[in-house]
């Protein structure tokens, strides 16, 4: 079950934007009727904002975090700052907010299908040159039970203040902290520019 209290996506067709450039990569399962541009521009534009709004909130939080209690310290403040500020986009829109990535430090993040496919598509665009900013998948979802959901993500880059938590160095204290957390983690070894991960935004339509 995805973490948008769904099973397993029977029918999707993902659109992938590079810029303006827009193509629908797949169809799997049985058919679906494509939704207008007209119905997801919108949706679009509002998720882009919550998306923008919670990346700059979080970034925010943990840059204070470092500053007031180091690395260690930072541990624990993002570890209760990302579920805090996941909560207040959901309370304050229509849309539920989380993040996930190939590698990922809380094992309530992985990547569903949809969700994995976008990632790929991502890591790709970026490998081939694209700016990570023009970046975002987003399309209507129906499930096996037939309920019809807005997904929309975007890429999460990797920035010099988040190497001392995920960067290919990590302290040995470190470590020992997050280990408190997460005990499975896998968010290591990446560098300023990586694609760390993205933002997913569920919104329900029925």
């Amino acid at each position: 079950m995805g973490r948008d209290g769904t099973q397993s996506r029977g029918a999707y067709a993902l659109a992938f934007l590079v810029g303006c450039a827009a193509a629908v990569s797949a169809v799997t399962g049985r058919a679906q009727q494509p939704p207008t541009t007209v119905e997801l521009a919108p949706r679009a534009e509002k998720a882009r904002a919550l998306a923008h709004l919670y990346s700059e909130k979080l970034r925010a939080g943990v840059v204070q975090a470092l500053k007031e209690t180091g690395p260690v310290g930072a541990i624990g403040a993002c570890n209760t700052l990302a579920p805090e500020l996941n909560s207040s986009v959901t309370d304050e829109s229509t849309f539920e907010i989380s993040r996930t990535a190939f590698r990922v430090r809380n094992q309530e993040n992985l990547p569903d299908a949809w969700e994995l496919v976008a990632l790929e598509l991502m890591q790709k665009a970026l490998t081939g040159g694209a700016d990570p900013k023009t970046l975002e998948t987003y399309d209507v979802v129906t499930t096996n039970e037939g309920q019809r959901l807005f997904r929309y993500m975007r890429p999460i880059m990797m920035r010099e203040p988040c190497l001392v938590c995920h960067g290919p160095n990590v302290a040995q204290e470190v470590k020992a902290e997050i280990a408190k957390y997460y005990t499975d983690d896998k968010a290591v070894g990446f560098n300023v520019g990586d694609l760390r991960g993205a933002f997913s935004l569920v919104q329900q339509l029925d």
